[in-house]
Order: C-alpha cells, then sequence, then structure tokens
C-alpha cells in the first residue's frame, strides 16, 4: 500500500469514528448489532443462553432495554449487542444507517438487524430491499388503572378518542361509574406497540399521551411524547388508577385487560379471528450482508425463538404470543398492511 493510500485510509477512519459510525473494535469472531422493539424482549434474552455456549448478558444500568449478549457459537466467540427502544425506529435506523447506542451507554454503531412486529411500510419503508424473517404473533392489549371502574370494553370510536384526548374525556364517556378525566398512556412514536395500536383502532393523528415519574413521591401527569417500554407503561398505569394504557401481552402483568369492540383479549380470540389488535414480529436485514456466521447466528435465534417445544411449554410464551403455525393459514392478514383485514396469512 502506498503512502498515500495509508493517508487516504487513516483520514477515512478518522472521519467515521467522527461520525459515529465506529464502534469500539470487537475481539470477538462474531459481532451482530441489533435493533428492535420490547415487545418480545423477555423472550429473546430467555432464549439467547439456549444458543451461545456460557453466555453472559449485560444491562445498561440506567437503561434495561440496551443489554449485550457474549459467549460462543460454533466454537466463535460471540458478542451481540441490542437496542431495543422501539420497533418501528428500529427499522428506520436499519434503512438509513442511522448509529445506535450500544449496552455499554457510550459508544455506538450502525445496527445490521430489525426485530419488529410492525411492518416498514407502517413507517414508510419499502420492504423490498430486505429479507423478513416471520417469527411470532405479537398481540397489544388496552390495559385499565384499578380504579377504573366499569369500564370494560372500548370500540374503535372510544379507542380513536381517548388517544387523541389525552386527559380531556371523564371515565363516563367510556362506560365507568364516575366522571373523573381518563388519562392516556401510551408509547412513544418509536414503537412498534404504538404504530400497531394505531392501525388497528384506524387512528392517524397525534397522540396525546400523559405520564408520571413511576416511584414516590408521584407527580401530576403532564404532557409527554409517550413511554419507551411495556415496562414503562405499567407501571405508570399502576399509579395513575384511572388510566388507560397500551402493551404488548408480555407486559400485562397483574392489571385488568379491556375489550376489544366487545372481544376480550385472549390469544385463542387471536387465533380465532376475533380479536384484531395484533401484528407480525419479523426479523429484517439485508440479503448477503451477513458473514456466515452471523447469519447462522440469527437462524439460531430464530429457531429457539419459534421451537414448539418452547412455545407450548414456556409461561412467558404460553397466553402472550401465539404460534405462525398455529394462525396459519386461517385467520392471518398482510405482512405489508398493519391492522388491515384477517382473512388469510401471506407472510
Amino acid at each position: 500500500m502506498t503512502k498515500k493510500m495509508k493517508n487516504n485510509l487513516k483520514k477515512l477512519l478518522v472521519a467515521l469514528a467522527a461520525g459515529g459510525l465506529l464502534a469500539p473494535a470487537s475481539q470477538a469472531q462474531i459481532s451482530l448489532v441489533t435493533v428492535g422493539g420490547n415487545a418480545s424482549i423477555k423472550l429473546i434474552q430467555n432464549r439467547l443462553p439456549t444458543i451461545l455456549t456460557g453466555a453472559v448478558i449485560t444491562t445498561n444500568p440506567t437503561n434495561n432495554l440496551l443489554f449485550k449478549a457474549t459467549g460462543t457459537f460454533g466454537g466463535q466467540s460471540v458478542d451481540w449487542e441490542f437496542n431495543f427502544t422501539g420497533g418501528a425506529g428500529a427499522i428506520s435506523d436499519l434503512a438509513n444507517s442511522t448509529p445506535v447506542l450500544l449496552e455499554d451507554g457510550v459508544s455506538t454503531a450502525v445496527p445490521q438487524l430489525a426485530i419488529s412486529a410492525t411492518a416498514p411500510e407502517t413507517v414508510g419503508i419499502d420492504s423490498s430491499p430486505y429479507q423478513e424473517d416471520f417469527t411470532i404473533v405479537v398481540p397489544v392489549v388496552f390495559v385499565k388503572g384499578s380504579a377504573l371502574g366499569g369500564v370494560t370494553n372500548l370500540t374503535q370510536r372510544q379507542a380513536s378518542y381517548l388517544e387523541s384526548s389525552g386527559y380531556s374525556l371523564p371515565a363516563s364517556y367510556f362506560g365507568g361509574t364516575n366522571s373523573d378525566f381518563v388519562p392516556y398512556v401510551g408509547r412513544n412514536n418509536l414503537s412498534a406497540v404504538r404504530q400497531l395500536i394505531d392501525a388497528g383502532v384506524y387512528f392517524s393523528g397525534s397522540a396525546a399521551n400523559f405520564t408520571t415519574n413511576s416511584s414516590p413521591p408521584f407527580t401530576t401527569p403532564v404532557p409527554y411524547v409517550g413511554a419507551g417500554s411495556g415496562t414503562e407503561v405499567a407501571a405508570i398505569v399502576g399509579v395513575l388508577t384511572n388510566s388507560v394504557g397500551t402493551v404488548a401481552a408480555q407486559d400485562i402483568g397483574s392489571l385488568p385487560t379491556l375489550s376489544y369492540e366487545g372481544v376480550p383479549f385472549s390469544t385463542t380470540n387471536v387465533v380465532n379471528g376475533t380479536y384484531p389488535l395484533w401484528g407480525y414480529e419479523r426479523y429484517i436485514y439485508i440479503p448477503g450482508a451477513f458473514t456466515t456466521g452471523q447469519q447462522n447466528l440469527v437462524n439460531s435465534l430464530e429457531a429457539a425463538i419459534t421451537a414448539t417445544s418452547f412455545q407450548t411449554t414456556s409461561s412467558l410464551f404460553i397466553g402472550k404470543f401465539v404460534s405462525l403455525s398455529v394462525l396459519n393459514p386461517v385467520n392471518g392478514r398482510s405482512t405489508s398492511v398493519d391492522g388491515g383485514p384477517i382473512f388469510s396469512n401471506q407472510y
């Protein structure tokens, strides 16, 4: 290599580093950066140790949506970074090669894989350049606070009005027993859950979310762009006992759920086509961009998530997610239209 070529290469590396495109060099033989939503974070963190020998999962001390898995796979060392701050934002980050924050909370790197329960088209991105591996069905649910007596169901119109009202509709509008205003605790725009709820209830405006701090002393609800995770929504709804929130089914916990258009949430009702609030989780990447090791690693995680032995025995899955094999071929919907008609599976 000539001196000029070396100088040019050095300038390029400096420029990339200055732009945040280079993370500290990993010594692992297989490195992968994944972005995604947190609707299935518990499943993925449970499955990683089943495919990585000597797996260690390290979580950022102030943001549990940033974590890293290390171990070995096929005799090769692995460093697998995850930024699960939003499934909708993840697709945009992948498409635009946007550097994302890593587990250490300082370094950034360009993602190579997005895991999302919303379709690329839903967030205005053409899916044709990408490989989409469909894995599971992710239901989303309206939950309510413990003091919201009498409210058991939301119609499509009520759900849409609730999103736009934020904190201006009384409980009596929803069939409640009091006239206290109902705070709406929704997810932010980066969230796949937010996109699925909006598509499912045909809401296209700007949601007027409310939130509060989730530890004592609790403050009065204030306007907010939306919560960053289902765990955060659940904590807020637990505090704002007259509120309604939206979560993926894995984050319901002990909160009461609301029926939608007269149909209560259950995975059985997802399968039979009567409960429409759900999306397909997909692994999105550029075909041919992975090394053999990276591709095998992703394939193994997909296999671990979709394994019948896991889906039929794990409390993390049962009652919270739906297998594609159960949904197919009846009561599916187009994979490129979130919230579209339920008819036949298109994946």
